[in-house]
C-alpha cells in the first residue's frame, strides 16, 4: 500500500557539506523508486510516496544519496498523519512562543528535533540531566519540541540535545507548519 511521507534529510545544503540542487535530489529519489517527489526550500525537506515501510524508505533514501550524490545523510521520515500530529500536539502556547521570540533577536525560537527512532534509555538519561536555563524542551515519542530564548547556535540546551540525539534532524516551526500544509495540499486534503 502506498504511503505518503515527509522525509527530512540531515545536513543537506548546510555549510559546504551535502550540497545538492533540489531538481537533482528529486530526480535521484524518483530513480530510487519514489513517486510524487517534491521538495521544500533547499535544506532536504522532501514529500514523497512509497510502498516501502518507513525504515526501508529511509534506508533507500540514504543509499540513493550516497550512491547517486556521494552524500552521507540520515533520512528521518514521518507519515503525513504523524507529521500532522506533531503540529497538532504542540506543547507550547502561542503566547509562550511569542515571548521566546521577543527575547531572541538572532533567529527562530521554536524548533523541532525529529528522531529516526525512539530514544534509548541512555539518551533519555542524558536528556534528564540537561539544564534548561531559559530554554525549554518537551519530549514526545520520537519528537523533541525546543523553545529557545536565544539563538540555536548559542543555546547550551540545543547543543546538548544534538549530543544526546546525534541522528536527529531539526527544523524550525515555520518550516514544520509549511511542510504539513504542503503535504495536505499534495494529498488533496482540506486541512
Amino acid at each position: 500500500m502506498m504511503q505518503s511521507y515527509i522525509a527530512l534529510l540531515r545536513g543537506i545544503n548546510v555549510g559546504t557539506n551535502g550540497r545538492i540542487r533540489m531538481d537533482a535530489l528529486r530526480k535521484l529519489l524518483e530513480d530510487a523508486g519514489f513517486s510524487r517527489v517534491s521538495t521544500y526550500i533547499q535544506s532536504g525537506n522532501v514529500l514523497l510516496d512509497s510502498a516501502l515501510s518507513e525504515q526501508d524508505a529511509a534506508e533507500t533514501i540514504e543509499r540513493a544519496m550516497k550512491d547517486g550524490a556521494s552524500i552521507t545523510t540520515i533520512a528521518v521520515l514521518r507519515s503525513v498523519a504523524e507529521f500532522a500530529a506533531i503540529i497538532e500536539q504542540c506543547p507550547f502556547s502561542a503566547e509562550e512562543i511569542a515571548q521566546a521570540q521577543a527575547a531572541n533577536q538572532e533567529g527562530e525560537s521554536f524548533h523541532v528535533y525529529l528522531l529516526p527512532k525512539e530514544p534509548s534509555a541512555d539518551a533519555l538519561k542524558k536528556l534528564a540531566d540537561l539544564p534548561a536555563q531559559d530554554d525549554t524542551y518537551v519530549l514526545s515519542g520520537r519528537t523533541v519540541y525546543l523553545l529557545l530564548r536565544q539563538s540555536i547556535r548559542t543555546s547550551k540546551l540545543a547543543l546538548k540535545l544534538q549530543r544526546a540525539f546525534p541522528d536527529a534532524t531539526a527544523r524550525n516551526w515555520k518550516t514544520m507548519v509549511q511542510l504539513n500544509e504542503l503535504a495536505h495540499r499534495q494529498n488533496g486534503d482540506a486541512s
